[in-house]
């Protein structure tokens, strides 16, 4: 029995339209996979190129003239800048631990440590070892824990209303004077000033004229006026290791931004080794000429005196 035309021409539409359906999907799946990988491509290209180009910045930023290149040229710019303070230099210390500090929520970590080198030919030598601590607030965790690290700590505060005494746990002796560019009294603050070289001298007795381990220095942007004056006084040369909080204001031009970056970049020419560089999220400013916003105003960085390495040990074997 023979079926219809009609319906013989049906079915032959019913599978044209199922091939060519089917033909659609297929080449609609292709496309997606073309794109798919068009796109992972291209993504992975750009982060490549991206990486690379980061770990050519780090290693130019690791030259020794990168930096005075860029803090000397007509086009720097306001992130370059933030990009100087911020730079780590990490691959100069092997051993980096964290001594003192705050934990704090929102955003989460801690504020107030600072970074130790402990790397043999920088590092403190336990039960031999000398700090001085520079800004307490009654917070004496990094104090504590350096003493317990076997250091003996002086550590100096003229605002918290305290007496000269020594603080427990650990050994340390505290002393109500802060640290300026030179010996002077505030009379506003009745606090005394002093500097770092006169107050060696005086407690020179004390400790004997012992290299400074670990000078740590929390002292809200009076450190622009001290670092000078420790460069100057030779005292630079009795520190092996240098911690400091640095504090940016937010209404200067870019200029002066560059001046303070060039004093600590004097400091790295004459032999102080940048290991580390943290910022500070909870110290946050608009920098108006800069056109940074919501920006960091602080940075903790630290130094070792490479003039004062010690011979290299052999490495460890794993």
């Amino acid at each position: 029995m023979t079926r219809p035309a009609c319906s013989i021409t049906r079915r032959m539409c019913d599978i044209k339209k199922r091939t060519v359906l089917m033909a659609l999907a297929f080449l609609f799946t292709l496309i997606l996979v073309y794109v798919r990988f068009y796109v992972d491509a291209r993504l992975t290209i750009t982060s490549y190129i991206s990486n690379l180009r980061q770990e050519h910045r780090r290693a130019d930023a690791n030259s020794p003239s990168y930096w005075d290149a860029l803090l000397d040229s007509d086009t720097l710019t306001g992130n370059q800048i933030m990009e100087y303070f911020l730079w780590s230099n990490r691959p100069s210390c092997q051993l980096v631990h964290d001594f003192g500090g705050t934990l704090y929520a929102n955003p989460s970590g801690m504020d107030g440590q600072k970074s130790v080198c402990i790397d043999p030919q920088v590092a403190p030598k336990p039960d031999d070892c000398l700090v001085y601590s520079f800004g307490i607030k009654n917070e004496w965790s990094f104090d504590e824990q350096m003493s317990h690290y076997g250091c003996e700590v002086f550590a100096f505060d003229p605002s918290m209303g305290k007496e000269p005494h020594d603080h427990m746990p650990g050994d340390v002796h505290f002393y109500n004077w802060g640290i300026g560019d030179r010996d002077k009294h505030e009379v506003d603050s009745n606090w005394k000033i002093r500097s770092l070289s006169s107050i060696y001298e005086e407690l020179s007795v004390r400790h004997g004229r012992k290299i400074i381990d670990y000078l740590k220095m929390d002292i809200e942007a009076t450190e622009w006026q001290v670092l000078p004056d420790i460069i100057r006084s030779g005292m630079l040369s009795n520190i092996r290791q240098l911690g400091v909080e640095i504090h940016l204001v937010t209404d200067a031009p870019l200029d002066k931004y560059r001046e303070l970056a060039k004093l600590l970049r004097s400091m790295e020419n004459m032999g102080m080794v940048r290991f580390d560089s943290e910022y500070n999220p909870w110290f946050l400013g608009d920098f108006v000429h800069l056109q940074l916003w919501k920006h960091t105003q602080g940075y903790e960085i630290a130094w070792y005196n490479g003039n004062l390495s010690r011979p290299a040990t052999p490495a460890f074997v794993f």
